[in-house]
């Protein structure tokens, strides 16, 4: 039953975003080439918080024009990531026109999807219990994303790099709990992805400080590995890039919202804003894109790749990480 429920699934988004093809039909992007074409090992377009909502026509224009955008990277991209709160309320059909989009609109394949606290809702949907919004979600991952996954939590390995995603335990708001299962299973995928000795990316929905439930153990475990990177969301308009102190400096990301509006329901200059990430022999760089225009911005920040000799110097005070409303 399930076999036949994934094309089903499928077929819906698709008819559902029938419009959102034709309404970008006309939308022609500029090429955004790498820094150094010859030499990029891995390109990521990374982006957070779409929101996609079922009222709200203005979010459908800003969210699809940005995808539609994405083409100004497509010939180089290796895979599209959504960091969580893809959908408002995490409504069964805020979903399908979510991967809908992502499916018609969006050129850049494969795509990875992780849960945020607004993709968890009120888990009305079916019986209001965290099992149930669980099961439903892996269907959709299952449908559109990776068919092999059995947890929300997972990982995958794009041109040798390793992209782990984490995901909650528990229903959840403005906080992020992670069980000790899912942080030995993160032990276990880290420990694997340093052995091939190439960048890893921890993707989370929420930033360290938001963590209460696994904080000292998560902290310690992308600090324990050099060229670690952890991106999260959730933040909306603030750019960020801190760095969380341990064995090794880990620079942790913020990737503002996708879809910024104003009170009135109309996109604010930040709409549309992601990372273009490259991957070098010896560097990584974050290129700030605003993906509803098509177009780079002044944002962008290097980061030398580490040796295992290159640990950390302890006695530097850490960098305060303070939650923000």
């Amino acid at each position: 039953m399930r076999k036949l429920l994934i094309p089903l699934r499928k077929g819906l988004a698709l008819f559902l975003a029938t419009y959102f093809f034709f309404a970008t039909l006309p939308l022609k992007s500029e090429p955004i080439a790498p820094l150094d074409k010859e030499n990029v090992r891995l390109s990521l377009v990374v982006v957070s918080d779409v929101h996609t909502e079922t009222n709200s026509l203005a979010r459908f224009k800003v969210n699809m024009q940005s995808m539609k955008h994405f083409a100004a990277v497509k010939d180089t991209a290796d895979a599209l990531l959504l960091l969580g709160d893809n959908t408002m309320n995490g409504q069964k059909l805020e979903n399908l026109f979510l991967y809908g989009m992502l499916e018609t609109v969006n050129p850049i394949k494969p795509y990875y999807t992780i849960v945020g606290n607004h993709d968890i809702g009120n888990v009305s949907e079916p019986d209001g219990s965290f099992p149930s919004f669980r099961k439903t979600q892996l269907d959709y991952m299952r449908t559109f994303v990776d068919r092999s996954v059995e947890e929300l939590y997972y990982s995958e390995t794009v041109n040798g790099c390793h992209l782990i995603f984490m995901a909650p335990d528990t229903e959840e708001c403005h906080e992020r709990n992670f069980s000790d299962r899912q942080l030995d299973w993160l032990e276990a995928e880290l420990q694997k992805a340093a052995a091939d000795e190439k960048p890893i990316f921890v993707c989370s929905h929420h930033p360290l400080s938001y963590v209460v439930q696994g904080h000292d153990r998560f902290a310690q475990l992308v600090t324990q590995y050099p060229n670690t990177f952890l991106l999260v969301g959730h933040m909306h308009y603030y750019i960020h890039f801190g760095l969380i102190r341990g064995k090794y400096n880990t620079p942790e990301i913020w990737v503002p919202t996708l879809s910024m509006m104003e009170n009135d329901g109309t996109p604010n200059d930040m709409s549309g804003f992601g990372y273009l990430t490259e991957v070098y022999d010896d560097e990584v760089v974050f290129r700030g894109v605003n993906f509803y225009e098509g177009k780079l911005t002044d944002t962008e920040q290097h980061y030398a790749l580490q040796t295992p000799d290159d640990e950390s110097d302890l006695s530097l005070e850490p960098i305060p990480f303070t939650p923000i409303p």
